[in-house]
């Protein structure tokens, strides 16, 4: 067995890979990750990005393909003919002088072995062009679709994010409520020792810490959830640790609307290219209707003995070679290049229509988003008066109840009215940032989050 060789530079690269996936797990151990962070992550590690990079490599190896065609074309060829039986020939007997006869007669050797070189070079062949033009077509399209792969991703791990973001927030804002119930259930107990409250006060701020207690589980519930949809996008292993970081919500600034008379948009540069690839199709079954030249070259030698002495020093070897120049001129087809002709037009023409229809259905997703992004903001904005009034509610309420002015029925009320606030508002905040992805997808913008 053949000794495998040690490939120093194969190892250190093989290293360099292992540390820079040691160092992207460390760093998302180390802390919070930034949205920027987890699509870098996501950019290398996804597998759908890998595989729509693999496809710009198969791709650009298609062009060299192609391009080989009008390399010249060269094999060699050994042949080893055993005659078991020679064929037999008739030939008129005034050969031999035997006139009015026929005489049967044998020609060749039992052995004949022949080697030799072919060589073919393509001088003009405008379909062998024009096929190399959409082997360079086709390269786009694939840089393409990769580039529309990582937008969805970018899209999708944005989302998971901001999800993520807001579920890490509400859970903060439950263990905060809950920290609040601890400390007024505590304050309670007191006063019902010192004769200064009911046991039902007290039993009434147990039904909302375990109202808080259920709602801290479903949180941490949705939170994990949200994690490990945004690992699955990422291309993390499900296992590992990673944490998102916690919105202020208190410094939330409304987006500023992008430009709505940017049209760039992947799905339109795909039919854009596709299209370019129907007209280069096109003039290729047209130049079928052109002649092709190429040079043909043949050079070979030939042995022929009844015997095996072929490689004996006294063996005679016949040489022979050839050139040739080779024009090939269509003549009929059976309309076949006609047909095809005509259906390349028709795809042009729904390629047309397709770019068409997609404009004005992008036009109309940029003022949806638009809309509901302005909706979405002033919806948000009203929730932070309300939030703002909320709080101060309860805060007073809460000093009114351990001055012994305010009932437990007061201040529950004003904890649940604050509770409700918090979750409109977080809910109102999710809406605005997934707005805020809906307007920067639908206006092409969508790399700018890298």
């Amino acid at each position: 067995m053949k000794e495998k060789t040690h490939n120093p530079r194969l190892s250190l690269l093989m290293l360099l890979a292992l540390l820079a996936g040691s160092m992207s797990f460390a760093m998302a151990q180390s802390g919070p990750m930034t949205l920027q962070q987890c699509i870098q992550y996501g950019l290398t590690k996804n597998k759908g990005v890998l595989k729509s990079k693999l496809e710009i490599e198969r791709a650009d190896e298609k062009r060299a393909e192609t391009r080989s065609e009008y390399l010249p074309q060269v094999n060699g060829t050994i042949s080893f003919q055993d005659n078991l039986k020679l064929q037999t020939s008739i030939l008129p007997g005034e050969l031999i002088g035997q006139p009015g006869t026929q005489v049967p007669v044998q020609f060749g050797t039992k052995y004949n072995t022949s080697a030799g070189v072919d060589a073919k070079q393509v001088i003009y062949n405008q379909s062998l062009i024009y096929a190399m033009r959409l082997t360079r077509e086709n390269f786009k399209v694939s840089e393409i679709n990769a580039r529309k792969t990582e937008e969805q991703l970018i899209y999708d791990i944005a989302g998971a994010y901001y999800s993520a973001q807001i579920s890490f927030t509400q859970k903060k804002l439950v263990e905060s409520n809950l920290a609040q119930i601890d400390s007024l259930y505590k304050i309670t107990q007191i006063q019902f020792e010192n004769d200064a409250a009911k046991q039902l006060d007290l039993d009434k701020l147990t039904v909302n810490k375990t109202n808080l207690q259920t709602e801290l589980i479903t949180s941490t519930s949705s939170y994990e959830k949200q994690l490990l949809l945004l690992k699955y996008y990422m291309g993390m292993p499900l296992d590992g640790a990673i944490e998102v970081t916690e919105i202020n919500t208190k410094e939330q600034q409304p987006a500023a609307i992008v430009d709505m008379n940017s049209l760039y948009n992947t799905d339109l540069e795909l039919i854009q290219a596709q299209r370019e690839i129907y007209s280069v199709t096109l003039k290729q079954i047209r130049a079928g209707y052109l002649p092709s030249l190429s040079l043909s070259f043949q050079s070979s030698v030939q042995n022929m003995q009844n015997d095996l002495r072929m490689f004996d020093k006294n063996a005679q070897w016949f040489p022979t070679s050839y050139l040739g120049l080779n024009l090939s001129i269509p003549i009929f087809d059976g309309l076949a290049k006609n047909s095809r002709v005509k259906q390349t037009k028709i795809q042009i023409e729904q390629s047309v229509l397709e770019e068409e229809y997609l404009t004005e259905n992008l036009k109309m997703q940029r003022e949806n988003a638009n809309n509901t992004l302005k909706a979405n903001q002033a919806a948000l904005a009203s929730q932070q008066s309300n939030i703002e009034l909320a709080q101060k509610v309860y805060a007073i309420t809460q000093a009114q109840f351990i001055g012994g002015i305010a009932t437990i029925t007061d201040l529950v009320n004003a904890e649940t009215s604050l509770r409700d606030a918090q979750t409109n508002y977080l809910k109102a905040l999710v809406q605005v940032k997934l707005g805020e992805l809906d307007l920067i997808k639908s206006t092409g913008n969508i790399g700018t989050l890298k």
